[in-house]
C-alpha cells in the first residue's frame, strides 16, 4: 500500500517519536495546573468571602460602630480583593493557555510527519458506478454535474503519476466542470504495487507503450458514450503521452492543452533537465539498481518492479526546499498561536505530499530517458508501439493549447509550452 514519505527515514522518525514524549508531558502538567490553578482560585475566593463575612459581624463587637458601616467596609474589602484576585487569574491564565496551546501546536506539528497518513482520495463524492474503466495501470472516472449538458464532450483531466496520489487534478477537474465542461472526468494513476504484472495471462507493461495504449482506450471509450470526441487536459507528466496519442489517434481528441507538462525540454534551461543529461542516461539504470524494489507476493501488483515513491517525494522536497522551510515555519507558528484556519490548509497539502505512491520502473525509465535527456517528441524520433513520432506529426485537426509556470521546479515555462511553436499545422 502507499506509505509515508517519513519512513524512508527511520532514525528521524525515532528522533521525532522521542521529541513528543517531553512536549506531550509539558501539556499534560500545564493542562494539570491550569485545572489545579483554577480550584485554587476558586478556594481563595470562597475563603476571602467567609472572611468578610466575619468582618462584617464581629467587627461592631469590637468597636463602636454601626453594622451599616461594616457592611460596607466589608463590600470594599471583598470587591478589592475579587478585582486583584480577577486580574491575577487572568494574567496567570492567559501564560498557562498560551505555554499549552504552543505545545498542542508542537505535538500536532510532530505528528503531522510521525502518525500513519489518512489514505488519499478524491473529495467530490463517487461510487463504484462512476468508474467507468478500471485499467491496469489507470481508473477513469465521472465526476460530471448532475445537470443538463449544453457540451455533450467530455472533458477529462489526466492526472500525473509523481509520487503522489493523482487529487493534485481534481480542482483542475472541479474548476472546468463549473465553468461549462459539466461532463467531466479524471484520470487517476494507480500505484505500482496495484498494477498486476500479468493481465489475461500476458505480461503487461506500464511503460510508454503501455500508457499510450490505455490512453487511447480512455478517449475511445468516451467518444462512444456521447459520439464527441473529449477535451483533453494533462496536468505534468501525462502531456507528451496524450500529445502522443492524440497523433496516432487524430479523431479521439477535440481539443488538447497541457499544464506544466515538460513538453519541450530544450525549451529552456531546468534543474531537472540539466542534472539527467550531465549524468547521461546510464544513470536511471544505476539509480533503479540500487533504490528498485520488487513488489511483495502481499499486493496485486506481486513481482513488478517498481521505483520507491519516498525517493521521488524526496527530489521534490530538494527541488523546492526553501519554499517547504518557508511553508513548515509558518505552518508550526500557526499551530502553535491557534490560526486553525491557515494551519489546515497546509496540513492538508502535506498530508497529501507525504503520502507516496511507486511507480513501475518502466514508466520511469521512459520518462528520464525519452523525456528529460533525448526529449525525443521534439526530436521526432519517439516510438511508440513501433512507429516513430514526433511533435510535427500532430494533428491540426485538434487546437491546441498550454500553461507553464515561472515557479514550477519540473518544467519551467519555456519547457511547458515551447512546444507549441514547432507544430506545422
Amino acid at each position: 500500500m502507499p506509505t509515508s514519505f517519513m519512513t524512508l527515514f527511520p532514525p528521524v522518525l525515532n528522533t521525532l517519536e522521542a521529541m513528543k514524549i517531553p512536549i506531550q508531558t509539558s501539556a499534560d502538567f500545564t493542562e494539570t495546573a491550569i485545572r489545579y490553578q483554577s480550584l485554587g482560585f476558586d478556594l481563595m475566593r470562597n475563603t476571602h468571602h467567609f472572611s468578610c463575612q466575619l468582618l462584617k459581624h464581629f467587627l461592631p463587637l469590637t468597636i463602636h460602630t454601626n453594622q451599616g458601616a461594616c457592611n460596607q467596609l466589608s463590600a470594599i474589602c471583598q470587591e478589592g480583593s475579587e478585582s486583584l484576585l480577577s486580574l491575577a487569574e487572568k494574567n496567570l491564565s492567559e501564560h498557562l493557555n498560551r505555554f499549552h496551546r504552543e505545545r498542542l501546536g508542537e505535538l500536532e506539528f510532530l505528528k503531522l510527519f510521525t502518525e500513519k497518513l489518512p489514505d488519499q482520495d478524491w473529495t467530490v463524492e463517487y461510487d463504484d458506478s462512476k468508474v467507468i474503466l478500471d485499467l491496469p495501470g489507470l481508473r477513469l472516472i465521472d465526476i460530471s454535474a448532475d445537470v443538463k449538458h449544453k457540451i455533450q464532450n467530455y472533458g477529462v483531466v489526466f492526472a500525473p503519476r509523481a509520487g503522489h496520489h493523482s487529487n493534485i487534478a481534481e480542482r483542475v477537474a472541479l474548476y472546468m466542470r463549473d465553468q461549462g465542461l459539466t461532463r467531466m472526468a479524471v484520470v487517476e494513476q494507480k500505484c505500482a504495487e496495484n498494477i498486476p504484472l500479468y493481465i489475461d495471462g500476458e505480461r503487461h507493461y506500464e511503460d510508454f507503450d503501455g500508457q499510450v495504449d490505455q490512453y487511447r482506450e480512455i478517449l475511445e471509450n468516451l467518444k462512444e458514450q456521447t459520439g464527441c470526441p473529449p477535451h483533453l487536459i494533462a496536468i505534468c507528466q501525462p502531456g507528451p503521452l496524450l500529445m502522443s496519442t492524440l497523433i496516432l489517434h487524430p479523431h479521439l481528441g477535440k481539443t488538447f492543452g497541457a499544464a506544466g507538462a515538460p513538453m519541450n525540454t530544450d525549451g529552456e534551461k531546468g534543474y531537472l533537465t540539466d542534472f539527467a543529461r550531465m549524468v547521461g542516461e546510464d544513470y536511471i539504470e544505476k539509480l533503479v539498481l540500487l533504490l528498485g524494489h520488487t513488489i511483495s507476493d502481499e499486493h496485486e501488483g506481486e513481482g513488478r518492479e517498481s521505483y520507491d515513491g519516498r525517493l521521488q517525494v524526496f527530489g521534490f522536497y530538494f527541488l523546492g526546499m526553501d519554499q517547504h522551510l518557508r511553508n513548515l515555519r509558518r505552518l508550526l507558528a500557526d499551530l502553535k498561536q491557534g490560526n486553525e484556519e491557515d494551519a489546515q490548509r497546509q496540513k492538508a497539502f502535506y498530508r497529501w505530499y507525504n503520502y507516496v505512491h511507486h511507480a513501475p520502473i518502466g514508466f520511469i525509465r521512459d520518462t528520464y530517458k525519452k523525456i528529460f535527456v533525448k526529449n525525443e517528441l521534439i526530436q521526432g524520433t519517439l516510438s511508440i508501439d513501433g512507429k516513430e513520432i514526433g511533435v510535427k506529426d500532430y494533428p491540426g485537426s485538434v487546437p491546441i493549447w498550454a500553461l507553464g509556470g515561472k515557479k514550477d521546479d519540473i518544467a519551467p515555462p519555456l519547457q511547458a509550452t515551447g512546444h507549441m511553436e514547432l507544430i506545422d499545422s
